[in-house]
């Protein structure tokens, strides 16, 4: 997750980018700095059929920048009409921004290219997450990025992002992240092509199973079989799982261990189903803690800040449960 991450904040960095981003917070914090504005363009977007209104963005996060510059463009239509009939309710600034027709159009083209990252980053952190999600999302940022059309953005802003995107790919690209994406049944055909790729996974494996203490029988029969016949598509795995959910893949290889006690590639498939590629719940968890444990409230004994994190987070588990 950190590697997206960054290559999103590479992205926001680059001269072009970054002269977009920051006319776009002067126009947001002007606006919400005042009732007066905000109060108009609550009605005009209510008359439009526009819900949501401006949202401001955390420069720690850069999601949230995303989110910023689209609830721009979400509420072009009113912003509009607020700078032509009500102009001196805003700042001359922002008028001259929100009368700029150049300004939505290069905020549209930035949008559409970071959308994607913020769609992969949600959903990176999910519980269900696994390291061949991981590749399976970096490959998708790499097309969208490569297939960008030719007018969409400025020309050296999009050679910057092939640079951004290059600098992350050998960290992303991982050996581990290639067997995993190599063991998900349905993808394993579009990975298990090249022979130099293969060995490198098959390596991989081996090393992987050596370090988990397995003997060097256990390790020849993975390698010399088990993968040999995972990869020529020879039973037992020539059947599909229905689909590629965490929870229907893991039972699936958890059939075939059943059926084939003496095999040992079900146990490493197993083992990479549930290595969590992110460490979204620890940082949610140190999150919770200071907002209990805050500068105003610093006395509390880690015990009873620990205890407070856990019916919290308890609580916030039973209400997604029988929401």
């Amino acid at each position: 997750m950190h590697a997206f991450n960054t290559c999103m904040g590479s992205l926001m960095g680059h001269a072009w980018a970054k002269k977009i981003v920051k006319r776009s917070q002067k126009v947001v914090t002007s606006i919400r700095a005042s009732h007066l504005p905000m109060h108009e363009l609550s009605k005009i977007a209510k008359r439009m059929g526009i819900t949501r209104m401006l949202i401001t963005s955390n420069k720690t996060r850069f999601t949230s920048v995303h989110a910023m510059m689209e609830s721009l463009v979400r509420l072009e239509p009113a912003l509009t009409e607020l700078a032509i009939k009500q102009p001196y309710l805003l700042t001359p600034k922002a008028l001259a921004l929100l009368t700029d027709d150049m300004f939505f159009l290069k905020l549209k083209k930035l949008c559409f290219l970071l959308e994607p990252f913020t769609l992969v980053i949600y959903a990176v952190q999910g519980n269900d997450t696994t390291a061949a999600d991981v590749m399976r999302y970096w490959l998708l940022l790499a097309k969208h990025i490569s297939k960008l059309p030719r007018d969409s953005v400025d020309a050296d802003f999009k050679s910057h992002c092939f640079t951004a995107y290059n600098l992350r790919h050998d960290e992303m690209v991982s050996p581990l992240c290639q067997l995993a994406l190599a063991l998900h049944p349905l993808y394993s055909p579009a990975v298990l092509t090249g022979r130099v790729q293969w060995n490198e996974i098959r390596q991989t494996a081996g090393q992987l199973w050596q370090s988990r203490k397995h003997s060097k029988a256990e390790c020849q029969q993975l390698l010399q079989v088990d993968m040999e016949s995972y990869k020529l598509g020879d039973a037992p795995y020539n059947r599909l799982p229905v689909d590629g959910q965490l929870a229907t893949l893991r039972l699936w290889w958890r059939g075939i261990l059943h059926d084939y006690p003496q095999a040992q590639l079900p146990g490493l498939a197993l083992l990479l189903l549930d290595i969590k590629p992110h460490a979204a719940d620890p940082e949610k968890t140190f999150s919770l803690m200071g907002w209990f444990q805050s500068d105003r409230r610093n006395r509390l004994l880690n015990r009873t800040t620990t205890n407070l994190t856990m019916v919290k987070m308890h609580h916030t588990k039973a209400v997604d449960r029988y929401a």
